[in-house]
């Protein structure tokens, strides 16, 4: 390539305008240039047809699309491009790949042998990192009845740069290889494009400017083009063009065209004007389109309907999270006038998820839309959550299981004396409840009356809510509750149901609930196009769910038990403090505690963190023991009413199997340099000096655990430890404490987050550590499974798991280490370590 070429290909890609040398009369064409699409610049297309405009973008389409268009010019015109084009494209996690065909119809003025049809089949691949890069490439083959047009091969790469929510830059290389046709004859181009799109209004593709510049290697000319892109409300979107097909600005040819896409829904009609002397004298032409999609653009509104949420499985910690949020953009959507919850099983995996769930439908209730549950064979958490609904319905053969809340310890120290195994832990404070479950045959009378407190706690909060929302008193409602469970008709004759309702007549109860006939469709049928391109400003969730461990994050998918490493979290928060474009960050809590050591990497990342930029903690089901201590070093604290949390306390010991191993004919000698070389052993016990040791470290640890507490909420050591002790607390009492700051969810969380960054309300999240993606998973998910399944469950008796999962925590903790760990429970017995199945909610990004 000559200097000037490489001058005039370098100014393009970096400045999105060419410069070209002078081009000869004729205007520039290749038989390998795609059927043009019209007002869409390739910088911006993230439509199907980007296959043929820039297959950098293909993996920016927001859904599946299929799309057609027909384009057609006079008989008199010159150039060839006129026919049919079809798309079909589809997003693969970061990835996306498209199919097109294009059928061309010459006019009979163009130039021999362009003056035959032939057609083009395209395939794409395309590649994003996040979403402010993508890379691509497509393959195309020909045929035609003409042996100068038939079997050829084309090769095409690009790019797409968008560095702010305002500009977009690509380049392209068209036909790298330049194809060669059937009969040896070489008609294509090589062909450099570059192009650059802005988005002057905040970044919204409201209103869209673009430039394109392009350059035929062989044929050394070039062309300039100009797009705009406007939404028109309640219609869809103008879309115009402006093409110079040469650099002859002394009598250059144009070629120009105007059009609007009409949207209704996921379908988009598309007409318009093409005219130019490029494409002869008296010329003109149109071209007509349509699209059906998952998504839609802003267009003609479409009538409002009743969102349908199907809950088949308890939602996991980030199942739940996708939940709310799409509640939250149901709550704000003007098509929506009502939401109807159709359960199968419990929506919440804890009380205080549930408690979130109920204020969602509380934000629904407030926005105006009206709220309906139909239950099928509900619990508690069921019936606390849609308390706060319009309406509630059962199936007339299920009923309400709740009577009241119950939970249940396992104590293992019996057993392990029986088998001569021995537990000898030293902990701080008697309300430190974690170590007896291993060393005691039953609750001492401390935790008797702490559990007991706990279960109190959570009816006198669930009466609160559930009599609130069904307008029941709350000493009658105690009343009714002790009398449970309950069939579907003494459910409704108690008050706790309006209606009972069959599946198929779930349509008739919403427009009873509604006053009028309604449109009941699954939420959502259809998502929205992306307003921007990227969004400069966001929000980072990270995630600290499951037992602390050291190292990285990792689970026990046959048992359902999911190990947050403090590698992997203290890494996700690192990586959310160098990150320029996150502004705040919401610290989601969801851990009993487990390794103190894996506490204070995790507090300490929380801290730096906190020093840059905004951090607002939010407590989900549990910020207990460990979890509360890597909670106090960011911001403001929200805890929802009944999360478990407190229990500021530190364990320490080991297991003594050497009585095991004489009963079993095994005998162990050990050898050491120092007394104390093996006193983390597993084959002998403490001795005496070792023991008095181990409590003056355990002491050590816990006056830590004070300061660090002390240090984080402002607070004197001897005012925390006067509230510590190994005590839980739930959310409300935290709040008495001075524990916490405030009583709320992760919505009030993010609200104060927007408010500390100074961020709109539409400000982007991203969740962060990212989930688990490993060959097990992918294993596991072959053959119907997935890491939060239980295939156990299905070979062992319920309380045989029950106690398998309450051991399995002391289990995968290290020999020697401190641990910063409470014994929780939720509602129905389930171990707060438990994962549920990830329900995803992903019909809405």
């Amino acid at each position: 390539m000559t200097t000037r070429r490489a001058a005039a290909v370098l100014a393009a890609l970096a400045a999105g305008v060419a410069l070209a040398p002078p081009a000869a009369a004729d205007p520039a064409f290749s038989p390998g240039d795609p059927l043009p699409v019209h007002g869409r610049n390739l910088s911006s297309n993230d439509d199907a047809s980007a296959v043929a405009t820039n297959p950098g973008n293909i993996a920016f389409l927001p859904e599946p699309e299929l799309r057609w268009q027909f384009s057609y010019t006079g008989d008199d015109a010159s150039i060839p491009l006129r026919g049919h084009a079809i798309d079909l494209a589809t997003p693969l996690w970061v990835l996306g790949t498209g199919l097109r065909l294009e059928l061309l119809y010459p006019p009979a003025a163009a130039p021999a042998p362009f003056d035959r049809s032939y057609q083009w089949v395209r395939w794409g691949v395309g590649g994003r990192v996040n979403d402010w890069l993508g890379l691509g490439g497509s393959l195309g083959w020909s045929v035609s009845p003409s042996s100068s047009l038939d079997d050829q091969f084309g090769v095409t790469a690009g790019f797409t740069l968008r560095p702010w929510e305002w500009m977009s830059l690509s380049g392209v290389i068209r036909d790298i290889n330049v194809p060669v046709s059937r009969d040896g004859v070489t008609l294509s181009d090589r062909i450099w494009e570059t192009g650059v799109a802005f988005r002057p209004i905040r970044g919204r593709r409201d209103f869209e400017l673009g430039l394109e510049a392009r350059y035929f290697d062989d044929q050394d000319k070039g062309a300039a083009r100009a797009t705009v892109g406007v939404d028109i409300p309640y219609v869809g979107r103008f879309r115009g063009d402006l093409k110079l097909v040469d650099f002859d600005f002394v009598d250059p040819d144009f070629l120009a065209t105007a059009g609007l896409d009409i949207n209704y829904g996921p379908l988009q009609a598309s007409g318009g004007a093409i005219l130019g002397d490029a494409i002869g004298l008296d010329s003109t032409g149109f071209y007509v389109g349509a699209a059906i999609r998952r998504h839609r653009e802003p267009g003609i509104p479409t009538p409002k309907y009743v969102a349908k949420i199907e809950i088949k499985d308890t939602p996991g910690v980030r199942g739940h999270v996708a939940l709310l949020r799409k509640l939250w953009r149901l709550a704000d959507s003007k098509d929506i006038e009502g939401v109807v919850f159709v359960l199968y099983d419990e929506p919440s995996a804890t009380l205080a998820h549930a408690e979130e769930l109920g204020d969602a439908i509380r934000t629904l209730r407030a926005r105006g839309k009206k709220v309906a549950c139909h239950l099928e064979d509900a619990g508690g958490r069921a019936l606390f959550a849609c308390s706060q609904a319009d309406r509630i319905a059962i199936n007339p053969a299920g009923g309400i299981r709740f009577s009241g809340f119950s939970s249940r310890y396992f104590y293992l120290g019996g057993l392990l004396e029986k088998i001569g195994v021995k537990a000898d832990f030293v902990r701080i404070g008697k309300h430190k409840l974690a170590a007896e479950q291993l060393t005691l045959k039953g609750g001492s009378e401390t935790a008797q009356a702490d559990h007991q407190e706990l279960v109190d706690e959570y009816e006198k909060i669930f009466l609160h809510d559930v009599g609130g929302g069904r307008r029941i008193t709350t000493g009658k409602l105690k009343s009714i509750v002790e009398k449970g469970p309950f069939t579907a008709r003494e459910a409704k004759a108690a008050g706790l149901v309006d209606a009972l309702v069959y599946p198929d007549e779930l349509g008739r109860f919403v427009d009873e609930m509604m006053g009028e006939s309604t449109l009941v469709i699954k939420s959502m049928p259809f998502t929205n196009a992306p307003r921007y391109w990227t969004r400069d400003d966001k929000i980072a969730v990270v995630y600290l769910a499951g037992d602390m461990i050291d190292g990285e994050s990792t689970n026990i998918p046959l048992l359902n038990i999911r190990l947050a490493g403090s590698r992997t979290i203290s890494d996700a928060l690192k990586r959310a403090r160098d990150d320029s474009s996150v502004k705040a960050v919401v610290f989601r809590v969801e851990t009993g505690g487990g390794s103190s050591l894996a506490a204070d990497v995790i507090l300490r990342e929380a801290q730096l963190l906190a020093k840059k930029k905004p951090v607002v903690i939010s407590m989900g089901s549990s910020a207990a023991s460990g979890g509360y201590y890597a909670s106090v070093g960011g911001g403001p604290i929200f805890a929802n009413r009944t999360t478990i949390t407190g229990s500021i306390g530190i364990f320490y010991g080991k297991v003594d199997v050497s009585e095991l191993l004489k009963k079993l004919g095994v005998g162990s000698e050990g050898f050491r340099s120092a007394p104390r070389a093996d006193a983390e052993t597993f084959f002998r016990p403490f001795t005496d000096d070792e023991r008095e040791e181990l409590g003056r470290k355990v002491k050590q640890f816990y006056d830590l655990f004070i300061g660090r507490v002390a240090e984080g909420r402002r607070m004197k050591p001897e005012d925390v430890d006067a509230v510590a002790r190994g005590k839980v607390w739930i959310g409300a009492q935290a709040k008495q404490k001075k524990l916490v700051d405030h009583v709320g969810g992760l919505r009030e969380a993010l609200e104060e987050a927007r408010r500390l960054a100074d961020l709109p309300a539409d400000t982007a999240l991203v969740e962060l550590p990212e989930e688990d993606d490993s060959i097990l998973g992918f294993l596991l998910n072959l053959v119907g499974l997935d890491a939060g399944s239980n295939p156990v469950g299905l070979l062992l008796p319920p309380g045989m798991l029950d106690v398998a999962r309450a051991l399995a925590p002391f289990m995968v903790h290290d020999e020697g280490k401190p641990l910063a760990r409470a014994d929780l429970f939720e509602e129905g017995g389930y171990p707060a370590a438990l994962t549920k199945k990830e329900e995803r909610f992903e019909d809405d990004p």
